[in-house]
Order: C-alpha cells, then structure tokens, then sequence
C-alpha cells in the first residue's frame, strides 16, 4: 500500500493524504470540490466516506448527541430493531439511550415495518419524546418504508429524521426521487459502493437544508472521530 509499484496499472493512484492530493476530514482542494459538486446533485450537504456507511452512521448518532447538548434534551433516539450493527456500537460508545421500535407483525428478524400510524403512536405515548427517530430503508430485504408521512410525523413532534439508506442510493435517480433528503428526512447515510460505480468503502453523508445547522458544521469532525486517520483513496 502507498508504494507506486506497478502491478495492476492503478498502484500510481493509491497515495495517502499529502500536498496536492487533500485530506479527507480537513478537505479543501480537489475532495471539497468533489464533495460540494455531489452536494448540488443530492440537494444536500454532502461528505464522502471512505468506510462505508458504518463510519457516516456513527456520525449521525454523534452529530445527534451534540445537538442534544446544545438543546438540553436527553440523548435518547428511537430506532427500528433491525438497525446495523454499527448503531448498536455507536450508541454504546456514545451512551445513548435507545428507545425500539418494532413491526406489529414481524415477519423476519431483519425487517422492520413501520408506518406513520405505528410511529405517530409511540410518540404520541413516549413519557419523554426522542431527540430523532431512526430507519433502515430499504431494509436488507429490499423493503422501503413510506418516509414521507414518518418524516412529517416525526416534524410535527419536534422531531429529526435519521435513515440507514446504505442500500438505496440510487433512489434519487429514479424517474421519481423516492430518496430520504427529498422525502423529508433530515441526515441519511448512502453506501455508494453497494449501488453505484464506486471502489472499496465509497459512501456519502448526506444532510439536509433543513437540518440544525450544528450537522453540517460539525460533520468533518464527527466523521473524522470514528474515521481512520488513513482513508483510502
């Protein structure tokens, strides 16, 4: 790694943060550009990975526990059980408190049905309201949740809207975007290298217009908390 020696022909690209290539969590050149120009296609804020959608799902939940912070509520987030495994780590490391939610008929230990009525009445029903609710869509069956009405349940109790959209992010090129930023919710992690052209860990962290501004401005950091210090390119 990082030696130059020719082998399959792309060794000459494989080089590690220095002058004139840019540093991923400190972007300023060629990366920032890069990141900004995926920002306009997504409508979004958007930062790149380069550990899949694990390291952006850690920085969702971190970027959660700020704004918790700078808010004065209790970290505490509601998240569907067939969440990663990377929420259950991030969530221990970072000492949040998880409220699940489950399918009314569960079919398979990796799905999680949820509607805007099952969601509107745990809410409605929670003694103290979470600081975000949390979805895997699609799931790992393929299934997609309907976010437009969990996004405006969740809106209509103060609540943000975080998505696990690793499998999903060609979503936004469907003929009708059926992506989670343009259906309302307010951060999402896409793994590029699961449905795009992209090589080893490539993933986005997307947030939204609409999102605290604390998300974007804390992003890099969040990112580069849980990130390695020797991102592959």
């Amino acid at each position: 790694g990082h030696k130059g020696k020719i082998f399959t022909g792309a060794e000459h690209f494989d080089i590690t943060e220095i002058e004139g290539a840019d540093s991923l969590y400190e972007a300023s050149g060629i990366i920032r550009e890069s990141e900004a120009n995926a920002g306009i296609l997504f409508g979004s804020d958007t930062f790149y990975s380069t550990e899949g959608s694990s390291l952006c799902i850690r920085a969702m939940l971190y970027l959660c526990v700020l704004y918790a912070g700078h808010t004065g509520k209790r970290r505490l987030i509601a998240a569907g059980r067939n969440a990663h495994k990377s929420f259950m780590s991030a969530a221990a490391l970072l000492d949040l408190d998880v409220m699940w939610l489950y399918s009314e008929q569960p079919d398979s230990y990796m799905n999680c049905k949820l509607d805007a009525a099952s969601l509107e009445k745990a809410l409605s029903e929670a003694v103290e309201k979470p600081i975000a609710v949390y979805i895997t869509s699609p799931d790992y069956l393929g299934n997609i949740t309907e976010l437009h009405s969990i996004a405006n349940v969740c809106h209509r109790y103060g609540v943000l809207l975080l998505v696990d959209n690793a499998h999903g992010a060609y979503l936004h090129f469907l003929p009708e975007s059926c992506h989670p930023i343009d259906l309302g919710a307010d951060i999402c992690c896409d793994s590029a290298h699961k449905t795009f052209p992209v090589l080893t860990g490539g993933a986005y962290l997307h947030i939204s217009k609409n999102a605290p501004p604390i998300f974007s401005e804390q992003a890099k950091n969040a990112m580069a908390l849980f990130g390695s210090t020797s991102p592959s390119y």
